[in-house]
């Protein structure tokens, strides 16, 4: 039975996909579950080309179902064979703070039913065009630990205690949701987004690099893309408020950056 995976959907991500895959790996992340979402760029194409180093299922996925629908549809497909999954987004990079094995980190917490993971949000280190290279290099600042934005979580789901999906964010489970420190959380909010609890990150960390350059996102924001109701971003104002919102700098944290010797031989093109 694999230990750990990771599961992203994903929508015309290829710019990110390769890099993505190459560090969750590198983390210690055994599998990794690709939803194709409806893609139309090279996403099927680059996954292909990784399988020589990495396991990688693609579930194509194009009538771009809710994320909910989908997820509920992995833990069906995973029961028995997949002990921990880690469900983010392809814009979340996830790692353990002390640098060793997510898979050792993961077994800290005993047997919980999911674990909660805050975000830091990374902002655009003030690149105006999308820079060359690796995201963990171009994008090294971000907010204050108290940021609002940051008390988000994303789940780590124990299969064996899963039932089903509540947000894409949390997970009903028996066991127990736990944080960072292993406090069990009594609820589940909306959109995953603890407005009374600031965020924790003594175990665990999921850097979310939302907006990247300004032109990258105003490109998601303006095609569209899984994971936000595209009626918020449906005007000019609004791109530029969400976009504002997020790009916060003010803090230097390069600690992703740690990874990068197992991301090379994963890459194994030299990239980085």
């Amino acid at each position: 039975m694999i230990y750990a995976a990771v599961c992203c959907t994903a929508r015309d991500e290829a710019p990110i996909l390769r890099e993505w895959m190459a560090f969750h790996r590198a983390v210690g992340f055994e599998k990794i579950i690709l939803i194709d979402n409806g893609s139309t760029d090279a996403t099927a194409e680059i996954v292909a080309s990784f399988r020589d180093r990495a396991s990688v299922d693609l579930i194509d996925r194009p009538d771009r179902s809710s994320q909910i629908a989908l997820y509920d549809g992995v833990l069906a497909r995973y029961a028995g064979a997949v002990e921990w999954i880690a469900f983010i987004d392809a814009d979340e990079f996830l790692y353990p703070v002390d640098g060793t094995d997510i898979r050792h980190t993961i077994a800290s917490f005993g047997e919980v039913g999911a674990i909660a993971v805050h975000w830091h949000v990374y902002g655009s280190n003030g690149h105006l065009a999308h820079p060359d290279g690796l995201t963990i290099d171009s994008f090294t600042r971000r907010a204050p630990d108290d940021f609002v934005y940051n008390r988000h979580v994303k789940s780590i789901v124990n299969l064996k205690h899963a039932h089903r999906a509540r947000t894409s964010h949390l997970f009903e489970v028996e066991g127990g949701i736990v944080d960072d420190a292993g406090q069990e959380l009594p609820m589940i909010p909306p959109y995953g987004l603890f407005m009374d609890k600031l965020p924790t990150y003594a175990r665990l960390r999921i850097n979310h690099y939302h907006v990247r350059s300004k032109s990258y996102y105003w490109s998601k924001a303006t095609r569209g893309y899984f994971g936000i109701d595209d009626g918020k971003l449906d005007t000019e104002e609004k791109i530029r408020a969400m976009f504002e919102a997020h790009d916060r700098n003010e803090v230097e944290d390069p600690s992703a950056q740690r990874f990068k010797p197992l991301m090379r031989f994963y890459l194994q093109d030299g990239t980085g």
